[in-house]
């Protein structure tokens, strides 16, 4: 049974990196994060299985870019939900000035990692150097919001947010278990909010 669960969380995270690489607008780190509530150690070892699908669905659309032209690339691109014009031109000048480091600024910006591949296949930049790019970019932005929903998590089980009778608790319906998932639908919520009214609106 363990065993079955474990397959089926490294299943999740890596499909769930592959789409959000190329065409789906939801981070991985929301599965990885979800596991690692109540479960860090969890949440952590899934975030090598998200990286790893980033990796494939980014080689993908790095390839797809550079036998595409550039406008019907970024035409495409920027029907995907929150990426606009101005994103994809962004993107562009980002690795244009900065070359491949020029990944490290996604992570910290809400940037999506697909705009990345799509211009470093655009731009001739060779895919060995971009797949040892992705790794440190995915694998620490995975990690970081997978630690941090993880500690706060853990905070709001000290503090008694989430005890039986306590806090969230309180309310006849709600289980320690819900009030857990009420605190991270909160975060992510809060966190897509912003996403849409300030990143995806560039």
């Amino acid at each position: 049974m363990v065993l079955r669960h474990c397959a089926r969380d490294h299943a999740v995270a890596f499909g769930w990196g592959v789409a959000e690489a190329t065409v789906f607008f939801v981070v991985p780190d929301a599965w990885t994060s979800y596991l690692a509530l109540r479960r860090p150690g969890r949440g952590f070892a899934t975030t090598a299985s998200a990286t790893a699908g980033a990796l494939l669905g980014g080689s993908v659309v790095h390839g797809w870019a550079a036998r595409t032209p550039p406008e019907r690339s970024a035409d495409l691109a920027r029907r995907i939900p929150a990426i606009s014009v101005a994103m994809v031109a962004k993107v562009d000048r980002q690795m244009s000035e900065h070359g491949l480091p020029a990944l490290m600024i996604g992570p910290f910006t809400g940037t999506p990692y697909k705009l990345y591949a799509r211009s470093a296949g655009v731009q001739g930049l060779g895919l060995p150097g971009f797949l040892t790019w992705s790794v440190p970019t995915r694998m620490t932005r995975f990690v970081m919001v997978t630690g941090a929903v993880g500690a706060l998590a853990s905070v709001a089980r000290r503090s008694g947010i989430t005890d039986p009778g306590r806090g969230l608790s309180r309310l006849p319906w709600m289980t320690p278990e819900r009030a857990e998932k009420a605190v991270f639908l909160v975060e992510w919520g809060a966190f897509y909010t912003w996403f849409f009214r300030s990143v995806g609106r560039e």
